[in-house]
């Protein structure tokens, strides 16, 4: 038993972490995650070395790479890279748009495997002779094919790669931070200098999916304008299971009087921010 709403305390909880601790604990779980990846294609190297040797060497003794010790590095960068990046996202999730906080992982993981794989780009083992592979018993030795030229240039295309695919993500997630500040910039203004009415829940969509364990759903609510006139808009959101949202609950509506068309001007409150419309008429 509690004497503390868990409603509020949930609020508390989310406010908490996205003040500077959430975001230094955000940055922390980044930066590990990076990391492991990081390891995770330093591992990749050792893994792929012995397979671009068998593509420029000949059989034999050409194709003995020093690192036979198995994939244990790499094994270890990526399991435990894939399940920080879950815990990235959980903890972004209370912090940002849904969008940015399932692009960082993502970022920060093809991050983690450029500077991994640059690192290890000296490191591969050297071909027997470039360009060719070597003759056998006295016989000419064979031109390489392309795939033999791709895989001698592994060492530098493979880390820009995934530099580009970083370079790439860090453009989107810069884009849906932007649109999150928007969001919140927008909700703010609502918040002053909209108008709130009551609005009520016309539908509810499930969607199947879950963020954080919390069922993800679409829901539709009708709410008058500055006119009179009754509209609809649809949003999206997590809630706890007990608080999913159902046909006929009251909700409230913040809207701009001047553009009561503009969806992205509407704010949709529910649960304890509908409390104070529950009464209206």
């Amino acid at each position: 038993m509690s004497t503390v709403d868990p409603r509020i305390a949930r609020a508390q909880r989310a406010q908490r972490l996205r003040g500077p601790r959430g975001l230094l604990l955000a940055a922390g779980i980044a930066l590990a995650h990076f990391a492991l990846w990081a390891l995770a294609g330093f591992g990749a190297g050792q893994l792929l070395d012995i397979f671009r040797l068998m593509a420029i060497n000949q059989a034999g003794e050409g194709w003995d790479s020093p690192y036979d010790g198995g994939p244990l590095l790499f094994v270890i960068g990526v399991l435990g890279g894939s399940l920080l990046g879950f815990v990235l996202t959980t903890t972004l999730t209370r912090m940002t748009s849904l969008a940015a906080a399932m692009i960082a992982p993502f970022l920060t993981a093809a991050a983690g495997l450029a500077v991994g794989l640059a690192i290890f780009s000296s490191m591969w083992t050297p071909p027997e002779m470039i360009g060719y592979r070597r003759g056998v018993a006295g016989a000419e030795h064979e031109p390489w094919d392309a795939g033999a030229w791709i895989h001698y240039t592994a060492p530098i295309w493979l880390p820009m790669l995934f530099a580009v695919i970083a370079f790439a993500l860090a453009i989107w997630f810069a884009l849906a931070l932007a649109r999150s500040h928007r969001k919140a910039r927008i909700a703010a203004e609502l918040l002053e200098s909209g108008r709130k009415v009551r609005g009520s829940v016309t539908e509810v969509l499930s969607t199947g999916m879950e963020v954080n364990g919390l069922p993800f759903v679409h829901f539709t609510v009708s709410f008058p304008d500055a006119s009179g006139t009754t509209r609809w808009v649809t949003k999206k959101g997590s809630f706890p299971h007990a608080d999913v949202p159902r046909a006929g609950d009251v909700a409230a509506v913040w809207f701009d009087p001047l553009r009561p068309d503009d969806e992205q001007r509407i704010m949709v409150g529910l649960g304890p921010d509908a409390a104070s419309v529950a009464t209206a008429p």
